[in-house]
């Protein structure tokens, strides 16, 4: 895909945020940490004629990009990046509908969206062989974009994955746009985070109803066309890469329907790591973010052993 013009750098020299005007949420004290860790990143715009997204990258070495859920932000790997960033060059779009990225159709076209994604990946990450972590609805885009990665793509980690032949739970919401006052708006975000997010209401802390907040109210994209059509099965086949997996104990999607997703990853890929974290939901990463990364980083582990990305870096930088 050709792309229209350079990497956009927004505040990679200056560390100056370019969040637009202020929010409920920008300058509340229980934000900081991730405005903190927003402002730490490399933040780029990467167009096309299709649309942009903004990226952000921490840390160096082999790339892992991170696509975040429904609903959702790089935000979503909050509690992942300095976890990561001190082996890895930790890479994290904005989906094209979410967060700061371009706005997209109600129903955009998934491959487009996946189109957008690659063309980023072309700049900032080059022909360097890549991991892919995908987050729920992150998952199924990460699976149209591993179609157009597959020679670089080293392992694919789906975490709370959906969209694939497997039983779900239905799973009601609280709407949140009618109402107008701060605290009931905070409130309903609360509640779908015990809906369909987080398993021990006691972990439903003040970050993670601002993050859901701020997530939610700047979603432009129905995520549920693309979900619904169930592609993720047709779509990892193709690509054939490397998989793993990761679910929360209590996902409330996926529980108890785990034995029907083992055995759909192992028909996907035999060697595939499937991992449960104990006492966790579906957001599994944020509220049991230690348990989630040591799961994370031996799902990593397993691709390099495999002849995945860690052998490209070896005896010095990019193996040089």
């Amino acid at each position: 895909m050709r792309i229209l013009e350079e990497v956009i750098s927004l505040h990679e020299t200056t560390g100056e945020d370019t969040d637009r005007s202020s929010t409920p949420w920008s300058d509340h004290a229980d934000f900081k940490p991730v405005a903190d860790l927003d402002r730490a990143s490399r933040r780029y715009k990467i167009a096309t004629q299709e649309g942009f997204a903004v990226w952000r990258q921490w840390g160096s070495g082999p790339a892992l990009v991170m696509l975040h859920g429904g609903s959702g932000s790089w935000s979503h790997f909050y509690r992942q990046v300095e976890a990561f960033s001190g082996k890895y060059r930790v890479i994290v779009p904005d989906l094209p509908g979410f967060g700061d990225s371009a706005d997209s159709v109600l129903q955009a076209d998934p491959d487009q969206m996946a189109r957008i994604l690659a063309a980023g990946i072309d700049k900032l990450a080059g022909p360097e062989p890549i991991y892919l972590v995908g987050f729920s609805y992150g998952g199924i885009i990460g699976g149209y974009l591993a179609r157009l990665i597959a020679s670089r793509l080293s392992g694919f980690v789906l975490v709370g994955g959906v969209g694939f032949e497997a039983r779900r739970n239905r799973v009601d919401l609280t709407s949140w746009r009618r109402l107008s006052g701060v605290d009931a708006r905070r409130d309903a975000h609360r509640n779908n985070l015990a809906a369909i997010m987080i398993a021990d209401p006691a972990r439903i802390d003040p970050t993670a109803i601002l993050i859901q907040q701020a997530n939610a109210e700047r979603s432009r994209h129905d995520t549920r066309p693309t979900a619904q059509r169930k592609p993720l099965t047709a779509l990892l086949d193709e690509s054939k890469a490397p998989l793993a997996a990761i679910w929360g104990e209590y996902d409330q999607l996926a529980a108890p329907y785990f034995d029907e997703r083992r055995k759909w990853l192992a028909e996907r890929d035999p060697d595939a790591l499937f991992k449960l974290v104990a006492d966790a939901g579906h957001w599994v990463q944020y509220e049991a973010a230690d348990a989630f990364n040591e799961a994370l980083a031996g799902s990593l582990h397993s691709f390099a052993q495999r002849g995945g990305v860690d052998r490209h870096f070896q005896g010095g930088q990019h193996g040089r």
